[in-house]
């Protein structure tokens, strides 16, 4: 796992399905599209409605 892993939550409700406006752009030497932006506006799919997106750390399960 990555080191000082984190999440993307709503901040309202804490829920991780959350998703941010952006735009892609294609790529023709790599044939594929490439994320160009993301946008500040956010969307929690549990509110149904716009949100603020919370970042919180990722908690590593403990060693044995």
């Amino acid at each position: 796992m990555v080191e000082n892993a984190v999440r993307m939550v709503c901040g309202k409700c804490r829920s991780e399905q959350v998703t941010r406006d952006a735009w892609a752009e294609w790529n023709p030497a790599g044939q594929q599209w490439v994320l160009g932006a993301v946008f500040d506006y956010a969307y929690c799919h549990r509110c149904q409605g716009p949100a603020p997106v919370a970042t919180v750390p990722v908690e590593l399960p403990a060693a044995p």
